[in-house]
């Protein structure tokens, strides 16, 4: 059979363990829809046929991208010694992916955005809510993705590691809410950026929507600057972090300057904060994810 299909032993197990990787992504993700539900509360069938719930859509179909990104990190490097070994393996990390995006949209949710509850606005059809809690799932799962592709290990203390990386993460994360809070109150006569959310500000979610995917991109060429050690876990963690830390706020100041050139002669703060233009703010985010690539093809 081997000389007829031109494939050797080694190759069939290998082609098994694809398959075997293939049906757990595809159960992970199935099973996705209805953690969707269960965090924010809802049916999801009811939600997405019935009530036409854009916003819910959104926050699913963040979700999905977010946990496919995960596990092609978790998927990634050599195979299993055995069938057994990939199941556990695989399983393991993408179950930790699925915790952690639940966790992420509750730290947003009651940590990061205190003042606005982001799944009961969409629950509530909020697109502009959706698109905060898609940046902060997406940019969680591109981060994660990094550091199961950094981490060489797929013992307890690679699943340590994620999971190390994953409350980084979040310190980051909120390093750059409070930012984008601060800037929007200086601007504003000191109103609140949650509010404006909640009020359904489309612009306002996709310029914060930009910036938190920019800086996860950044944060994903981390992983290329430090080298992985066993030896040296924590150390190795730690320069991890520093270095990720350096990254966010590079991205930050060069998208100023590359705003500044770009969008010169536009008040941006009257055309997104007030007139609410959706193109200023496009070309924002734009600014911010394309800074974010280029430290990925740099670094990563």
């Amino acid at each position: 059979m081997g000389d007829f299909t031109g494939l050797d032993s080694v190759d069939v197990y290998a082609y098994s363990i694809l398959l075997i990787d293939l049906s757990i992504a595809v159960v992970m993700i199935s099973g996705l829809r209805f953690l969707t539900g269960l965090v924010a509360n809802v049916d999801s069938a009811e939600e997405l046929a019935s009530r036409d719930n854009a916003a819910f859509g959104i926050a699913m179909a963040a979700g999905t991208v977010s946990l496919a990104l995960m596990l092609t990190g978790a998927v990634s490097g050599e195979l299993g010694a055995s069938y057994l070994e990939e199941i556990v393996s695989v399983g393991s990390y993408g179950l930790l992916g699925l915790v952690l995006i639940k966790v992420g949209r509750l730290i947003q949710d009651k940590v990061l955005l205190r003042g606005i509850e982001i799944q009961s606005q969409i629950k509530s059809g909020n697109v502009a809510a959706a698109l905060v809690d898609a940046a902060n799932t997406i940019a969680i799962g591109l981060i994660l993705r990094a550091v199961m592709l950094w981490v060489e290990s797929e013992t307890l203390s690679g699943l340590l590691v994620v999971l190390a990386a994953f409350v980084i993460t979040q310190l980051l994360l909120a390093l750059v809410t409070s930012y984008r809070i601060q800037v929007f109150a200086r601007r504003n006569n000191g109103n609140s950026l949650q509010q404006a959310f909640a009020e359904g500000h489309v612009a306002l979610s996709v310029r914060f929507m930009g910036h938190l995917i920019g800086v996860a991109l950044a944060l994903t060429a981390a992983s290329g600057v430090v080298a992985y050690s066993e030896q040296t876990l924590w150390i190795a963690l730690m320069t991890w972090a520093g270095v990720t830390l350096l990254f966010t706020m590079l991205v930050s100041l060069l998208a100023v300057i590359a705003r500044n050139v770009i969008l010169a002669g536009v008040d941006v703060a009257e055309e997104v904060d007030q007139q609410h233009n959706l193109g200023v703010a496009a070309i924002e985010a734009a600014i911010y994810i394309s800074i974010g690539l280029f430290f990925t093809a740099l670094f990563a």
